[in-house]
């Protein structure tokens, strides 16, 4: 009898095995460890372009990661609109399998795990590239993972303010007041990006925008800040990125098939001799971060399936540890 069984986890059950972002950031840094020593399998990640007919794409992110021996597949949906229906903007749905065998070990929901680690990486780079003792956060975008950055620098920064910035004012108001609440920061709601910017140690432009346009103009920002970008649609001045002392990414290979700063790519203005390093390389010690407090660094980030294996096997672990989630049968049958 060939027998197939996998553990389904939805989103709760997720949630109630997520662990705390401090550790997040540690699980996800293994990944991205792993990824600069090249112990992954990382494809770079394929869309189904909906945009013009539902203001909406998906995202599909495979991969295969060595710390954990396991494979995945990501898809999730991306959809501005979806606050009308009172759905996150972000859906998501991670399957993970036994690279051995070929069969899969669980589905599970990808919403919050995708938000988690998001924030992880922002705060992985910021703890190796952000000016020494950082207190101000100039974040542009209240969308799902903004909560997520400013939790995973809070564990490793001693910050005294977050300013926000995003398009619609209720989801700023809100994203301030969480920050408040919960994470015990000051944090002001502004209407204006230049406002959010000025003078911050650490900018993030985490934006939904659906046509490119300047929200960070490279005056506004303090000479050796880290801004981290990874919104789909450029909004960061080309000025910052040609005046950066050092270039970070995530993975080279993504970014030359869209993103933020894809439209430099394309004009010829960034190319690979631009990029310092990934981030990977950096925290596997292969490649230095910032080396000068004076330093302006450009931190990009697409993510990618690697940090989806990562997290979303250590939940998986965790559940069968306490017997959460469903055990499902694929199939129970005789083999062909």
């Amino acid at each position: 009898m060939a027998r197939v069984e996998f553990r389904f986890l939805n989103r709760g059950e997720v949630r109630a095995l997520m662990p705390p972002m401090p550790e997040v950031v540690e699980i996800i840094e293994t990944g991205l460890a792993a990824h600069g020593r090249r112990e992954v399998v990382l494809p770079p990640k394929s869309h189904i372009q909906l945009d013009d007919r539902y203001n909406g794409h998906f995202n599909i992110l495979v991969g295969w990661a060595q710390p954990n021996d396991t494979a995945a597949v990501k898809v999730i949906g991306d959809y501005v609109d979806n606050y009308r229906h009172g759905l996150p903007s972000e859906v998501a749905v991670l399957t993970l399998y036994d690279p051995r065998k070929g069969v899969p070990r669980a589905i599970m929901d990808a919403t919050d795990l995708t938000t988690a680690r998001t924030g992880a990486v922002t705060g992985a780079g910021a703890r190796h590239l952000a000016p020494p003792k950082p207190k101000i956060v100039g974040h542009i975008g209240a969308r799902g993972t903004a909560f997520s950055n400013i939790a995973a620098m809070a564990g490793m920064f001693d910050l005294e303010e977050v300013r926000i910035n995003s398009k619609r004012a209720e989801t700023r108001e809100a994203l301030a007041r969480k920050i408040r609440d919960e994470l015990g920061i000051e944090a002001r709601a502004v209407a204006e990006a230049e406002e959010a910017v000025h003078d911050a140690d650490i900018v993030v432009e985490a934006t939904r925008l659906e046509k490119p346009t300047l929200l960070i103009r490279d005056e506004w920002l303090k000479p050796n800040c880290l801004l981290i970008a990874y919104g789909w649609v450029m909004a960061i001045d080309p000025k910052t990125v040609k005046s950066a002392s050092k270039i970070i990414v995530d993975d080279w290979e993504q970014c030359q098939k869209g993103g933020q700063l894809f439209p430099m790519i394309q004009s010829g203005e960034l190319t690979a001799s631009n990029i310092h390093a990934e981030i990977g390389e950096i925290i596997a010690g292969r490649k230095p971060g910032r080396t000068n407090p004076g330093e302006k660094i450009v931190f990009w980030h697409r993510g990618f399936a690697i940090s989806d294996i990562m997290l979303g096997s250590h939940i998986l672990d965790q559940a069968v540890v306490q017997g959460k989630g469903h055990q499902l049968t694929l199939f129970d049958e005789p083999d062909e």
